[in-house]
């Protein structure tokens, strides 16, 4: 094995961003999985093959003693590169969904920040004040 720091740093930048999407969101992501997976998939595999061509006419050079050295089978792209573009394609398709539910995700935003702010008792109080319909 070589040097996983770019996996690390990947890793480290990516996770976190992809987590607070799902904390901040978990029902519109999940009732929206048939949009965000497949494209996040197919657009993952895409650039890994954009990626495999370059590197195999050498448009770009990797020096795999940088990388922790494996490589995916067929295409030889570093792990690190597939990881990236996965990250990046899930980052991207996720933010365009959220993007289009902003107006019900602010709320909730929103409310979460007041329950930081004030506890469960501000909470408790503000739907004690809401209008019963």
């Amino acid at each position: 094995m070589g040097n996983t720091s770019y996996l690390f740093l990947t890793l480290l930048w990516s996770a976190p961003l992809i987590a607070l999407q799902w904390l901040i969101s978990l029902d519109v992501l999940i009732s929206h999985w048939r949009v965000w997976l497949p494209a996040s998939l197919l657009t993952t595999l895409y650039l890994i093959g954009v990626d495999a061509v370059a590197l195999g006419l050498g448009v770009w050079v990797v020096d795999l003693r940088a990388l922790s050295g494996m490589l995916l089978p067929v295409v030889n792209v570093p792990l690190e590169h597939a990881l990236y573009w996965a990250a990046l394609c899930t980052l991207t398709v996720q933010t365009l969904i959220l993007w289009r539910e902003r107006v019900r995700l602010w709320a909730r935003i929103k409310r979460f920040a007041r329950l930081i702010r004030g506890g469960w008792a501000a909470l408790r109080a503000e739907r004690e004040n809401e209008p019963q319909s």
